[in-house]
C-alpha cells in the first residue's frame, strides 16, 4: 500500500491526486518536479518494508522533463520507484497542445518499464 505521493501539482494530475487523497494516501506537495521523485526514491531507500515503493506524481511535458536527473539516479541504484506523468487528452495528443511531448522517448533511456494509462481518476 502506498502512503505518500510526492508531487508539484498540475492541471494535468489533478484527477490523481483527489483519487489519492479520498484513499488515505497523504500527498505531499513539492517545489520541483524533480524533487518529488528524489523524495519518492529517498522513500524506497530508507524504509524497512520489502514492499514499499516510492511514487511520484508530476505534470505533462516540462514536469515529466524536469524529473529525467532524479529518474536516472534511482535508476542506476535499481531503486523501486513509479512515477505518474500527466498528459494531454488523446485526441490532442502529438498536435502541439499544451505541454505535449514524446515523453516515452524521454523517459525510456532511464526507466525499466514505461507505459501509456488510461484515464487519470482510474489509477488510483
Amino acid at each position: 500500500g502506498v502512503k505518500h505521493v510526492f508531487t508539484l501539482s498540475g492541471g494535468h494530475i489533478s484527477p490523481i491526486l483527489v483519487g489519492a487523497k479520498r484513499r488515505g494516501v497523504t500527498v505531499v506537495d513539492v517545489r520541483h518536479e524533480v524533487n518529488a521523485v528524489f523524495a519518492a526514491d529517498a522513500t524506497s531507500r530508507v524504509s524497512t518494508s520489502p514492499n514499499t515503493v516510492g511514487v511520484a506524481v508530476v505534470t505533462a511535458g516540462p514536469g515529466v522533463a524536469n524529473t529525467v536527473c532524479a529518474l536516472q539516479n534511482a535508476y542506476s541504484q535499481r531503486s523501486p520507484l513509479v512515477l505518474l506523468g500527466g498528459a494531454p487528452v488523446g485526441l490532442l495528443r502529438g498536435r502541439g497542445s499544451l505541454q505535449d511531448i514524446d515523453q516515452q522517448a524521454l523517459l525510456a533511456p532511464v526507466t525499466k518499464w514505461l507505459g501509456r494509462g488510461g484515464r487519470g481518476a482510474a489509477l488510483v
